[in-house]
């Protein structure tokens, strides 16, 4: 027979008090440790507009179920942008309302109302500086769809073209979501091209779109235009970079915190050719008919909404250093220009809007 095991109360005892202590252990470390399957980010990214997006959603619940939902909305609403505002879509309501040589209305969605009417008074407030009738200037120039090759346009044609070109020319009718709105030419020659507020205006469709899904803290970027909404992982303000103007490589220029706010840049360094040892870049002042020449390197706006910087940014690269910040201070825009020295150094100029630079590694970089 074999022995019988015989336990005294005491030892009892004693192991009742150890089996507690490892279960409480046991608890407190399944407490404290994160789940090894949790994203701290939920991260989507694809292409649109001829660049690339970039979603980076915080909080709970960042699983399969939720990006399948995210990539859904999203290229349902960039679809929407696409369908509404591209230049190269031959079906989109801009191409088409360009073709159409008329000067009766022209019925738009109710998005593409708005940012017109937007971008009409953006012009007024700057002096012209901004303007969305500039597009067979750009065009002119060797820049986007129907693009001249060649040598520089002439006095005269430059002269042809701006007669065919100003906000005076247009009219808008805002509408309203179920009907939308309309369009309507003083001048059946005027083409419009939102390529300096478009994006912007992505940037916001596609954060609506994830605040209907429940979303209360992310980021979305489209093509260096950027919205913060709420906390980043593990809190506090979204860190964004803002890229330093190299004609060649990437590199980080400063780095600030949004919530809630909107950032966008532009800048002569992503879309230029030389000439004759000129910097001829995209960015059109539409009160000449010519490029910006010693302007700013970039403009950086940080505003309400996308739509609103990436206009702002535009309009800023035009006016450059004195007239720009004047009008940011009289309009309340928070404001930075990086300016070229005369060695071709960087020179950081921004008004007393803007937030102080801070240190932060793996910031967003957000540039044109």
């Amino acid at each position: 027979m074999a022995p019988r095991l015989e336990l005294d109360r005491r030892t009892l005892r004693l192991m009742a008090i150890a089996f507690v202590l490892l279960a409480g252990l046991t608890i407190h470390r399944l407490w404290l440790a994160p789940t090894p399957d949790a994203l701290e980010v939920l991260e989507v990214s694809g292409e649109t507009m001829g660049t690339t997006y970039h979603l980076r959603i915080a909080g709970s619940g960042l699983d399969d179920r939720l990006r399948a939902r995210v990539e859904q909305e999203t290229a349902r609403r960039l679809d929407d942008v696409d369908r509404w505002m591209s230049n190269w879509n031959p079906d989109s309501e801009i191409v088409r309302f360009n073709a159409h040589r008329s000067t009766e209305g022209f019925r738009v969605s109710s998005p593409t109302a708005e940012v017109v009417a937007y971008a009409i008074e953006l012009g007024k407030w700057s002096g012209g500086a901004f303007d969305v009738t500039i597009r067979p200037l750009v065009a002119l120039w060797g820049f986007g769809q129907g693009a001249r090759i060649g040598e520089a346009p002439t006095q005269a044609e430059i002269d042809a073209h701006l007669r065919h070109t100003g906000a005076r020319l247009l009219r808008v009718g805002r509408g309203n979501p179920r009907d939308g709105g309309f369009l309507r030419k003083e001048d059946p020659e005027v083409e419009i091209d939102l390529s300096a507020i478009a994006k912007g205006f992505g940037v916001d469709h596609v954060a609506e779109g994830l605040a209907s899904l429940g979303r209360t803290d992310f980021l979305v970027e489209i093509g260096g235009e950027v919205r913060a909404v709420g906390e980043r992982p593990g809190g506090g303000p979204w860190r964004v970079a803002i890229e330093k103007p190299l004609d060649d490589g990437r590199a980080i220029q400063t780095v600030v915190e949004l919530s809630d706010r909107a950032m966008a840049t532009s800048g002569d360094y992503r879309i230029f050719y030389r000439e004759d040892g000129r910097r001829i870049a995209h960015t059109i002042d539409p009160r000449t008919g010519r490029p910006v020449e010693n302007g700013p390197a970039s403009a950086t706006v940080i505003a309400g909404t996308a739509t609103e910087a990436d206009a702002w940014a535009t309009a800023l690269m035009v006016l450059g250093e004195k007239e720009g910040f004047a009008l940011a201070d009289a309009w309340g825009i928070a404001a930075m220009l990086l300016l070229r020295d005369e060695s071709g150094g960087i020179v950081e100029r921004r008004n007393a809007l803007f937030p102080e630079a801070i240190a932060a590694p793996n910031a967003e970089i957000a540039s044109e």
